[in-house]
């Protein structure tokens, strides 16, 4: 019997981590990945609004966070498959068989990138069907791309896009794009950039 298990070793499952660990408690730190960090893994540009640091990416903003992993007295366990959590008994079951209980459960799982669920999305991943403008806008300079999606990430990846694609087209399932008014006026400016609203990406179809 465990005092704390924490479910997901992102920000917020490391950040309870820490501070079980400071009050004494026995705790196990769960994480799904090979590594911790969760959605930090996936940020490529530029952190300036977390409070008191600056980052060039979520990498380097991860090494701040994972300081005293190491040394720490909580145990962490990665590449963890989960069959069940019982809130209720306070019981987790995982794949492997293992059975594990604590007396309370702190459910850190954060977000997962939505997949569009089309033929040929997984096909032609890292070939073609790319997640950040940032990381991979130098792959596609002097293309022309499409981005799927209506929110600020959508729009912000557009915009660098534009800046090397000679034309790129931004495909939304909605009326109207959810980005932010700024993204969405300076789309409407860039005369790279159309848009095509209530339109849904059914299929993607590509050789090698």
């Amino acid at each position: 019997m465990l005092d704390v298990i924490i479910i997901g070793a992102g920000p917020a499952g490391l950040s309870a981590a820490f501070w079980c660990d400071e009050l004494g408690l026995d705790t196990l730190l769960l994480e799904q990945s090979e590594a911790i960090g969760g959605q930090l893994l996936r940020v490529y540009n530029r952190i300036e609004n977390y409070l008191g640091l600056k980052a060039q990416n979520g990498q380097e903003l991860l090494q701040h966070f994972s300081q005293g992993v190491d040394s720490a007295d909580f145990d962490l366990w990665t590449s963890v498959e989960i069959e069940s959590v019982d809130l209720k008994s306070r019981r987790i079951s995982l794949r492997s068989g293992e059975q594990l209980q604590a007396i309370s459960i702190i459910l850190a799982t954060g977000v997962r990138r939505r997949e569009l669920g089309v033929p040929g999305e997984k096909e032609f991943a890292g070939s073609g069907v790319l997640d950040s403008a940032t990381r991979d806008r130098d792959l596609v300079a002097g293309r022309d791309v499409c981005v799927i999606g209506g929110g600020d990430a959508a729009a912000e990846n557009a915009l660098l896009l534009a800046d090397v694609c000679p034309t790129v087209t931004l495909v939304h399932r909605g009326k109207r794009l959810r980005a932010r008014r700024e993204l969405v006026e300076s789309l409407q400016t860039n005369h790279c950039v159309t848009v095509f609203t209530e339109s849904v990406l059914t299929r993607i179809i590509g050789n090698t």
